[in-house]
């Protein structure tokens, strides 16, 4: 049997399904590939753990999946992931590889940023299109493909929700100023003018968690002198009074 595991946004978004299957498995992995688990939640996976839990990168997730995939056709085995499960294309391809092999797994879902960053900027749901990810820039890549999504929802009058690329090594999102400076050079590239200097944003760091730090401001007065682990952005399309009245009682949370 194969666990895949999510222990959800905030530190005590662990359910007890999700611990329940941990208290079966034989073999347990910690997802360090995809997103950040704190020490806090780890301390209390721990407790429910039979056996010590393994880190597992993006080589064991991706390339070397099937070593963990052959454990589970004979033993109880989960990955352990934060936020939902399903939300990463990795584990949904997990998932598919597992049911090719005839491996039963069970999905135990929790808490995402997807739901949690759009209840908490207080932005109606059903006026959001669709999301993007603003990916890590380096000397030999540099990729503005995520900007046409906020384009098209820009045309549409939707919401844009932005996550922030994920850096394994460093075990944090990339920097909000560093998104936004992306997103400005991405703007240049495509010319056209969504994100004017006067543009105000929703900034959610660490949402959804004890240390949640939420800002509706002017994208130039974006300021994160503060730490976090895991990042979001939200640019609004036209905004409802009910929505207005939110955002500005929001400032700085």
């Amino acid at each position: 049997m194969l666990y895949l595991i999510g222990v959800g946004v905030g530190e005590h978004d662990v359910t007890e399904a999700g611990l329940d299957a941990l208290k079966v498995s034989d073999v347990v992995f910690l997802d360090s590939y995809t997103a950040f688990v704190s020490n806090a939640k780890l301390e209390i996976i721990k407790k429910f753990s039979r056996n010590e839990i393994k880190t597992a990168d993006r080589h064991m997730l991706e390339e070397g999946i099937d070593g963990i995939l052959s454990m589970a056709e004979s033993k109880n085995v989960s990955i352990i992931t934060n936020g939902d499960p399903l939300i990463a294309t990795t584990h949904k391809t997990i998932l598919i590889e597992a049911r090719k092999k005839k491996i039963p797994v069970k999905v135990v879902h929790s808490t995402a940023i997807f739901s949690v960053a759009i209840a908490e900027s207080g932005l109606d749901f059903y006026r959001f299109g669709p999301v993007c990810t603003i990916p890590r820039w380096s000397e030999h890549y540099k990729p503005v493909s995520f900007y046409e999504t906020v384009l098209m929802n820009h045309s549409n009058n939707l919401h844009s929700l932005m996550l922030l690329d994920y850096d394994s090594e460093k075990g944090i999102s990339i920097r909000v100023e560093e998104a936004i400076s992306i997103m400005e050079n991405a703007e240049k590239h495509y010319k056209k003018g969504v994100m004017l200097s006067d543009k105000k944003i929703v900034m959610l760091c660490d949402a959804g968690t004890e240390n949640q730090h939420i800002t509706f401001t002017e994208i130039q007065k974006t300021r994160t002198d503060f730490n976090y682990k895991m990042a979001a952005i939200i640019i609004p399309a036209k905004i409802s009074d009910i929505e207005a009245e939110y955002l500005e009682q929001t400032g700085t949370v």
